[in-house]
């Protein structure tokens, strides 16, 4: 009888923990779907961003980034956002892990957000979007790189 209350008192808080674990691993997998329609190639962005006469937002990310999957999760796959992002900006996504782009726009830390002209260079530093941020104030920034850039 002894042996089964210590089993019980050790082998109960360690499987109430792993079912929380458990679950709290599934509810961070459900992401919903980015709204954004993503460019993955620095030239291609440019083109379309001369072509089209519209600035370039890049998302600088990494896959181990907890910030930056709430950005994916919370913030790019808003409805309302990710259709002002498509009509306004031609949006490129880069893994800081896999481009040399974060070198060369001094990224320091992550998700930021930069953005250029179409002709390649930054709007204004002080515009960048450092760190996670919810739709409507992402949003607000948004337009105010378009004010910025369209004086």
């Amino acid at each position: 009888m002894h042996g089964l209350v210590r089993f019980v008192k050790v082998a109960f808080p360690m499987l109430l923990m792993g079912l929380l674990f458990a679950g709290s691993a599934g509810c961070a997998s459900e992401c919903a779907e980015s709204q954004v329609d993503w460019v993955y190639s620095l030239d291609e962005t440019l083109s379309r961003a001369q072509s089209d006469n519209r600035p370039v937002m890049i998302d600088f990310y990494a896959n181990w980034c907890p910030p930056c999957k709430d950005m994916d999760c919370k913030t790019y796959s808003d409805d309302e956002l990710g259709a002002f992002v498509n009509e306004n900006f031609v949006p490129l996504k880069v893994n800081v892990d896999k481009s040399n782009l974060g070198g060369v726009y001094d990224i320091k830390s992550i998700p930021q957000v930069v953005f250029l002209s179409p002709d390649g260079t930054e709007i204004d530093k002080g515009l960048r979007i450092v760190g996670y941020m919810p739709p409507d104030p992402f949003q607000g920034r948004l337009q105010a790189v378009l004010d910025a850039w369209s004086l």
